[in-house]
């Protein structure tokens, strides 16, 4: 015996919709760059509101690489991150944030001081995070001894004190 399947008699569910996952808000810190009128870069904190879903690091980070607002530019703040600059990994192992960046991290414009702020922007903003003392800079997957032809090392993981 066979059994006929008629249209509109089917007992299939529709499929289901996926569910809103709920974002979360965490006010974050996130370090850009004031140049003085003498030409010395200063490190500058700003509070701001980041949305993640279950990676509050890398919502974070993303954020950084967004650059200053607006309002924060009009206070004299910029980013010395490249704006090509995109992260392929974040992770975390112990109390070692391991950051892989593409490529374009590598280019700075303004010479070792300014890839020292770069790295100080990024290492300062992982570090708020209570469980981060320190960051291993990966650029695309792979640890490099230097970061640009002026040789700042990247080849150990970087802490607050790696920049007094």
């Amino acid at each position: 015996l066979f059994a006929l399947e008629t249209e509109g008699t089917s007992s299939e569910k529709p499929p289901e919709q996926p569910r809103e996952v709920p974002k979360r808000i965490r006010q974050a810190r996130l370090f850009f760059i004031s140049v003085t009128e003498d030409g010395r870069i200063n490190m500058k904190g700003v509070i701001r509101p980041v949305e993640y879903v279950d990676a509050p690091l890398t919502a974070t980070l993303e954020a950084l690489l967004r650059g200053p607002t607006t309002a924060e530019v009009n206070q004299g703040l910029i980013s010395l991150l490249s704006a090509q600059t995109r992260i392929n990994s974040v992770y975390i192992k112990g109390t070692t944030a391991y950051i892989d960046f593409n490529e374009a991290f590598r280019f700075n414009s303004l010479g070792k001081e300014g890839m020292v702020a770069e790295l100080k922007q990024v290492v300062y903003t992982a570090t708020e995070f209570p469980t981060v003392e320190n960051v291993q800079i990966l650029v695309e997957g792979e640890i490099s001894r230097y970061l640009g032809p002026e040789g700042v090392a990247i080849d150990k993981p970087l802490g607050r004190a790696s920049f007094q």
